[in-house]
């Protein structure tokens, strides 16, 4: 568990690692520059809530109704990306209550 809990922890240092190396080069360019289409955060916001989701399924940590509002705030967004409508699903996106699976102790 200890080290499941190091491999959950050393990702979540990478992504911010990751996260603020992008904000700082992104920052630094020229306004001229292209930013990515919204299409791509939409994509990289469902592949981390994918992620997330199914960590929590694996540790059963959430009850039925919470992770059943999960999913239906999960097909939202897509939908809402699928649309085109990318800053509705990048807002509900960003709304979705989940976060990293809670360490658990061992008994």
């Amino acid at each position: 568990m200890a080290h499941r809990r190091r491999q959950l922890q050393t990702r979540i240092s990478v992504r911010a690692l990751v996260i603020s190396c992008a904000m700082l080069v992104t920052s630094t360019t020229s306004a001229r520059e292209v930013r990515p289409p919204l299409s791509a955060a939409c994509r990289a916001w469902d592949s981390h809530i994918a992620e997330l989701i199914d960590e929590h399924r694996t540790a059963q940590d959430l009850d039925d109704e919470t992770f059943g509002e999960i999913i239906r705030h999960l097909y939202e967004a897509r939908m809402a990306c699928s649309a085109l409508h990318f800053e509705e699903g990048l807002s509900i996106y960003e709304a979705i209550p989940i976060g990293p699976v809670a360490s658990r102790l061992l008994r």
